[in-house]
C-alpha cells in the first residue's frame, strides 16, 4: 500500500474500536457463569473472535452477534465440555494464556494450537506457575504451543510472577476460581487490573494488598459488560496530533483504566497537552481525553513504565523522532516476544524512512528532532507495527510503500477506512 503524508493539521473527534482487552475478558469469564452474559460495543476482531471460538468449543452458544452486541450463553462452568477437536487461538496470544488458566479446573484435555507466529511466542511464562499449583499442562519443547491441559483438581497457596504481564496474572486468578484453597499472586511490577475488577463485579473474592492479590475459590455471576474504546487503538490518532502542527484530537467513550493510559503520561511528560474527563468511574473508569500539539522534547521511558504502554512503545519511538533531544526506551525485552520482535522491526523500519535510532537489547534511543523521509517498509505482519508506519507516513515528507497491512485486522479493522477518510479531509 502507497501512502502519502497529510496536509495540514489534525483535527477530528474520534470513538476508537472497542477495548480488545475488555472484550477478551468479558467473551472468556462468560465461560464460568451460568446464563447469558451481555456484551455491548464488543471489539469484533480476528482476536477476540478467536476467544468467542475457545468458548464455543467448550459449549458455550453465542445466542446473538451484531455490531452493538453479543450475548453468549453458559452451562455453567461445571457443565463445559471437552472440545470435540484442537482449539486454535489464531494470533491471540491473550486468548490462549488466559485460556490456561480457566481451563485448569475443567475436567477434560484440552489442546490449544495458533498459528505460525503464536506456536514460536513463549508460554512457559503461564506453564511453569500452573504446574506449580498441580494443574497437568505442558507445551511443545516446553514452553510452546501447542498446549495440552488436562484440567482437574489442583491447589492454591503462593506464586511470584516471574514477569510483568497481566495476561499471565490474569491466567493464574482464573486458576485460583477452581483451586482447592485460596491463590496469592505477587507481582514485581504492577499491570493492568481489568481481570481483578472483572472478577470483583462478578462476585469473586478477590483482596488486593500492594503487589500482592488474593483470589479465593468460587464462581461468577453473570455480569452485563459495555466495552469502551480502546486506549491502545486510539494512541496512534494521539501520536499523530502530538506530532502535526496545530493539530487537536478529542478521543471519545475511552478506557481511562490507570494501567492503560501509560502513553497519554507520556505524550504529556514530552510536552502534549492533555486532558481527561472521566464520564463513568465504576467498574472501570472511561472517559474522554483531549490531545493538542505542542513543541515535544526527548524524554526516558525504564523498565517500571514499561508495563503500562507496552503495546505503545513502537509509537514512542515515532515521537522521539519528532522531538528535541534524545528518547530513550530500557527495559522493554518484552517487546522482542510478541506477534514480531518489535525493537528489531522498529529499529529497522524507522532507519528506513531516515531516523537515527540505535537498537539495545531491551530497547532503543531515538536522536530527535528529524524529518521523515518516504520509502520502503514492511510491518512483518504486525498490527501495531503497520499502524505505527501509517501515522509515520502522514506525519513524514515522502511517500510510503508499507508491507503487511492485512495484520491490522487483528486488532483494529476499519483503521485504513478510518485513516483514508481524515487524511482527505
Amino acid at each position: 500500500m502507497q501512502l502519502y503524508p497529510w496536509k495540514g493539521p489534525f483535527r477530528a473527534r474520534v470513538q476508537p474500536p472497542g477495548d480488545k482487552s475488555i472484550t477478551h475478558r468479558a467473551v472468556l469469564l462468560s465461560a464460568m457463569t451460568v446464563g447469558d452474559t451481555e456484551i455491548f460495543d464488543p471489539l469484533d476482531s480476528l482476536d477476540t473472535r478467536a476467544s468467542v471460538n475457545l468458548v464455543q468449543s467448550l459449549g458455550v452458544e453465542l445466542r446473538e452477534s451484531t455490531t452493538n452486541r453479543w450475548v453468549l450463553r453458559s452451562p455453567g462452568y461445571d457443565n463445559l465440555k471437552e472440545p470435540d477437536d484442537v482449539v486454535s487461538c489464531a494470533n491471540s496470544g491473550t486468548t490462549m494464556r488466559l485460556a490456561t488458566g480457566l481451563l485448569a479446573g475443567l475436567n477434560g484435555l484440552v489442546i490449544l494450537t495458533g498459528d505460525n507466529s503464536l506456536r514460536e511466542r513463549p508460554m512457559a511464562r503461564v506453564i511453569d506457575p500452573l504446574r506449580a499449583l498441580g494443574v497437568s499442562i505442558t507445551g511443545r519443547g516446553g514452553g510452546r504451543a501447542p498446549m495440552a491441559i488436562r484440567g482437574g483438581s489442583h491447589r492454591g497457596g503462593q506464586v511470584t510472577l516471574a514477569v510483568a504481564s497481566a495476561q499471565v496474572k490474569s491466567a493464574l486468578l482464573l486458576a485460583g476460581l477452581t483451586a482447592s484453597e485460596p491463590l496469592t499472586i505477587e507481582e514485581n511490577l504492577p499491570t493492568r487490573d481489568h481481570t481483578e475488577r472483572f472478577l470483583q463485579a462478578m462476585g469473586a473474592d478477590l483482596s488486593r494488598e500492594g503487589t500482592r492479590i488474593t483470589v479465593k475459590p468460587g464462581r461468577l455471576e453473570a455480569y452485563p459488560v459495555a466495552v469502551p474504546g480502546d486506549p491502545s487503538s486510539a494512541a496512534f490518532w494521539a501520536a499523530l496530533a502530538a506530532i502535526v502542527p496545530d493539530s487537536e484530537l478529542v478521543i471519545e467513550h475511552v478506557s481511562l483504566n490507570p494501567g492503560r493510559i501509560g502513553f497519554y503520561q507520556v505524550l504529556e511528560r514530552m510536552g502534549a497537552s492533555i486532558e481527561y474527563s472521566v464520564t463513568q468511574p465504576k467498574p472501570d473508569p472511561v472517559g474522554d481525553i483531549v490531545v493538542r500539539w505542542s513543541p515535544l522534547k526527548g524524554t526516558t521511558v525504564s523498565a517500571s513504565q514499561v508495563p503500562g504502554l507496552i503495546d505503545e512503545l513502537p509509537l514512542v519511538a515515532l515521537l522521539g523522532a519528532f522531538a528535541q533531544g534524545t528518547t530513550e526506551v530500557r527495559g522493554a525485552a518484552e517487546l522482542r516476544f510478541k506477534e514480531s520482535d518489535r525493537i528489531a522491526s522498529t529499529v529497522a523500519n524507522l532507519n528506513q524512512l531516515g531516523v537515527r535510532i540505535e537498537e539495545f537489547p531491551d530497547g532503543f534511543a531515538i536522536m530527535g528532532k528529524q524529518t521523515l523521509q518516504g520509502g520502503l517498509v514492511d510491518a512483518g505482519g504486525d498490527h501495531r507495527i503497520a499502524m505505527m508506519l501509517a501515522v509515520a507516513a502522514a506525519a513524514g515528507t515522502g511517500a510510503v510503500d508499507l508491507i503487511g497491512t492485512e495484520a491490522i485486522a487483528i486488532s483494529y479493522p476499519q483503521f485504513f477506512s478510518d485513516y483514508l477518510s481524515w487524511a482527505s479531509v
